[in-house]
This record gives structure tokens, sequence and C-alpha cells, in this order.
């Protein structure tokens, strides 16, 4: 049986983890699956809950940014050992973006095994474009590119990294198994639900003001995130005030998220940059409505205000509108979750992940 080892740096449970977790279940039984990352966080706890990979690369992680790019040479390096030792079955390395491109280069290279990065990144660091660069150069045909959409293809294009013709687009796999959660009730009143970070590209900052301007309006906020972003405090200090008020209800970031979108009437997306927007694929395979940003590539999961509404970017007064909308008709949220569900069909597991294991050269031996 082919053995892969995935490479990711990150320990939160983000779209990029989240979808590597769907890959490695679906790999389950016709694919070897290990993995190399930071020995600690709620993507390796959900690994080991769901006893997914037959072994584990232990890489560091200090949370010091001062440090990381020694704890970089430090993971390449342990990479780069475990491949020699297991270099006569291992049949590719999965790189979950550029970042992980750069720490598994030189395995890659010394083992003679083929290389597959899928790219979920909004943008690249000026040092990991220069590295690529070069590490592209040396692995040669031994080197496949995959993103999870034509924006995130595109922003390896703009770094240099790789022509946008070369990347093969392989969207997020999104297995209803993992993300719906029980048949919701008709809530009065309406849950508006915001998941994952507060990071500020999230839009994280519109949640007071939105919040405040739909008091008028009969509605519970649910907020399934936790305080990690420095530069929001004075945005958390605010919603705190509002939660006095019992506008809203602070539940913190979750693993489950069925049991996150069984409490959802409506998912709030206010993002200002996305590469795919997981939550928004994930909230429509549960059928329920989304109001989000007017970006690319939440258009093209939505369509034309057919599975939630959008509005421009940063404007409060277009969110608070179609919030207010979708709160008071719950009819009209029925319809565009239904439109929802059945777009979402096309992130189904199964061909994703084989799309993947031709990438990877599975059942062809090495090349």
């Amino acid at each position: 049986m082919d053995l892969v080892l995935f490479v990711a740096l990150a320990r939160g449970l983000g779209g990029s983890t989240r979808s590597l977790v769907s890959v490695m279940s679906h790999l389950r039984g016709r694919t070897r699956c290990v993995l190399a990352a930071p020995d600690e966080g709620m993507f390796v706890s959900l690994i080991d809950e769901k006893a997914l990979g037959e072994g584990r690369v232990a890489l560091p992680g200090p949370k010091n940014r001062g440090l990381r790019r020694l704890s970089r040479i430090g993971a390449a390096l342990r990479i780069c050992r475990w491949t020699l030792r297991h270099r006569r079955e291992l049949t590719a390395i999965h790189a979950n973006g550029p970042e992980e491109f750069n720490v598994a280069a030189l395995a890659a290279l010394v083992g003679g095994v083929r290389l597959v990065v899928w790219s979920h990144a909004r943008d690249v660091s000026p040092w990991s474009r220069g590295l690529s660069v070069v590490q592209r150069k040396m692995l040669g045909r031994k080197l496949r590119w995959a993103a999870v959409s034509a924006e995130a293809a595109g922003v390896l294009s703009d770094a240099g990294i790789v022509d946008s013709d070369e990347v093969t687009i392989v969207p997020n796999p999104i297995d209803p198994a993992e993300v719906c959660g029980e048949e919701r009730r008709v809530e009065t009143p309406p849950r508006i639900g915001y998941l994952g970070s507060d990071a500020t590209y999230k839009g994280f900052r519109m949640l007071p003001d939105v919040v405040a301007r739909i008091s008028d309006v009969e509605a519970r906020w649910l907020l399934f995130t936790n305080e990690r972003s420095s530069d929001n405090a004075e945005i958390w200090q605010q919603l705190r005030r509002l939660g006095e008020t019992n506008l809203l209800e602070f539940r913190g970031k979750q693993s489950d998220v069925r049991a996150i979108y069984a409490e959802c009437d409506l998912v709030f997306v206010p993002s200002l940059d996305e590469s795919f927007g997981r939550v928004v694929a994930e909230a429509m395979m549960n059928g329920i409505p989304v109001v989000a940003s007017d970006l690319p590539p939440l258009r093209r999961l939505i369509g034309d205000d057919e599975a939630g509404l959008l509005f421009e970017p940063c404007n409060v007064d277009a969110a608070v509108d179609a919030l207010s909308r979708l709160a008071r008709e719950p009819e009209l949220r029925r319809e565009l979750g239904e439109v929802g569900r059945s777009r979402a069909e096309v992130f189904d597991p199964r061909s994703v992940v084989g799309t993947l294991e031709g990438l990877y050269g599975v059942g062809l031996g090495r090349d």
C-alpha cells in the first residue's frame, strides 16, 4: 500500500487543517498516512481523536515569532531524516501550503520522492517566496502544484513561484458526516452564528457595529471564536459590553462543527480576504443561509444571492440590511438554505481526494 507523508505547520483548526483531516479520513484503508506537524493544538487533537495516520513526525513550533525561522529549519531536518529512513516505501510528500513546501522540499530532494503542494494561502511572505523559487528549480518534475481556488492559484502566480496554468484546482473536501449537525428546528428568535478566527482579515472588527445595529430585530448572536489577535482587544471589549445586554453569547471555538451548525439559523461571514471560504461551504451543506462579503471566492460558492445574501465588504449598512431581512423572513431562509445544500454537493470528498491521489501518483509507483 502506498505511503504518503502529510506536512502541516498550523496548530489550529482552520480551513486548511480541517480539509486535511477530511483528506486523511478518506484515504484510510487505501493509502498509508503519516503526519508531520507540531505535537500540540486542536488540529493534532482531532487527528488523534479520529485515529488518523499510522505515525507522527513531531515538528518544533515555538510560539515566539522571533524563533520561527529556526523552528522551520529544525522541522526541515526532522522531515528529511524521516524521509531518508522511509524513502523506499514512500510514494509522495504532501505539503499543505507554501510554508510547508519550504520545510518539505529538502526531504523530497534527498529522498527522490514526489512533492505535492496544496495551497490555501492568501499571501506568500517575501522570505518564503524567494526560497520557493529556488526549491522549485531544484525539484523539477518531482513537484506538483494544487490550490483550493483560482484566487489561491493566483497568489502563487503573483508571487512568481509557479505559473497559474501549472496549478491544479483542488477545492476543499467537505464530508457531510463531519460537518452536518442534527436536523435543525426553526427557532424564534433566529440565531446568527459567527465562526472561526478573530483575525482582522476575517472582518471581525465589523461585529460590534453590526450586532448593535440590528438590535431592533429579534435575533440572538452566537460567537464561536476565541480571543487570539492582539490587534482586536478593543473590539472584544465592545463585544463583552454587548454581551451584558444579552444580545450575544460567547461560545468559544469548538472542534466539532456539527454541534455549532445545529444551533445556527444564519451564518455571518464578513471576511475582507479569502482564498476559498470553508465556513460558507459548510453552512451551505447544512442548509443554512449565509450573509457574506461579496468576495470572488465567496460569490462563487453562494452564487448571485442564491444560497445567501452578499454585501459590499466593510459596508455595515448593507450587512445589517441583509441580516435583518433574513432574520425577519424564515421562508426565505429555508429557500436559500435548500439551494445552498444543493450547490455544496460539488465538495464531495471522493472526487476531491481522487484528484489528490492522482497528483501523489498513488498506484503508479515512483517516477
